[in-house]
């Protein structure tokens, strides 16, 4: 199998990973949103400095180049992650998703408008194309009951959509920056600043709406270390995924993760959606045709 073709397939498991952790998060109902983010971000630095250990990969001394793109890197990512998951607590799982998948529009403008690294080609218009109305699709129809039931208050839902907006920009710079970085940075490395920088936003956040410290269950406390693991998995597989393959291509099959959180809503949330909606994740899934069959 081709190297880009592998990096495809790491991709599309990330993102399964990334909407199964989106639902993990809204099914933690006792503990506050905040406490839930940075204990996940605490026990993802832990397991990650374990790794690091065992592994006795390097973490510091790189160059100033590197050692800026970690730390940007790791503010950037973790404070769009925080926004993420502070808006997917005012959307459903689905919309949260779309929103935040216009982040490979922005890198891929960044990318071969701006930047100018790579080459815009048919398979990759093709690609965005099918990505485009299939998105058009799936959000043509927002008139859903139970949809309409869960989000009461609308002023809330508009900063949820704001607040996943601005995720998407910023994951859309947190790609370039791991691209941008040397191969000799290993990607557990990288992760781990990340999650360092995850423990402050909803610390930080907790401390100011002076949020009272709850004790988690024995079931809460089995949520987040799955949560945790999902999250590991959904990160490491794409940073991996990145700097395998064309950072434009890589960046547009995460939209499948609009499908997977479109079963997740069917299956788990018992959502109920329109033919339209299901006509747009089917192109959603031919949209990865280009892309992998050459």
């Amino acid at each position: 199998m081709e190297l880009e073709n592998i990096a495809i397939m790491q991709q599309i498991s990330s993102s399964l990973f990334a909407a199964i952790t989106a639902m993990l998060l809204k099914l933690v109902q006792g503990l506050d949103f905040n406490q839930t983010l940075y204990l996940r971000a605490l026990c993802s630095f832990i397991f990650l400095v374990c790794a690091v250990k065992h592994y006795k990969l390097q973490t510091c001394n790189f160059d100033q180049k590197n050692m800026q793109s970690l730390i940007q890197r790791g503010m950037l990512a973790s404070f769009g992650a925080f926004m993420y998951f502070k808006g997917l607590d005012l959307v459903l799982v689905s919309e949260s998703i779309i929103l935040n998948r216009m982040s490979p529009l922005w890198t891929s403008f960044i990318q071969i408008v701006i930047l100018k690294k790579e080459q815009f080609n048919f398979r990759l218009f093709l690609n965005m194309l099918l990505c485009g109305l299939g998105i058009y699709l799936v959000t043509r129809n927002n008139t859903n009951k139970k949809q309409t039931n869960d989000v009461e208050n609308e002023y809330y839902h508009i900063i949820g959509i704001i607040l996943i907006l601005l995720a998407s920009i910023s994951q859309a710079i947190v790609n370039i920056l791991i691209k941008q970085m040397d191969k000799q940075v290993d990607s557990l490395v990288i992760s781990c600043y990340q999650s360092f920088f995850g423990i402050i936003f909803p610390s930080f956040n907790s401390i100011i709406n002076g949020s009272t410290y709850i004790i988690p269950s024995l079931n809460e406390t089995l949520m987040i270390f799955i949560i945790t693991v999902v999250s590991i998995l959904a990160g490491q597989l794409q940073v991996q995924a990145l700097r395998q393959g064309k950072l434009s291509v890589i960046s547009n099959v995460s939209q499948i993760q609009i499908l997977f959180g479109y079963l997740i809503d069917f299956f788990v949330f018992k959502i109920k959606f329109s033919g339209k909606q299901i006509l747009g994740n089917i192109l959603l899934l031919f949209s990865l045709i280009p892309l992998i069959w050459k």
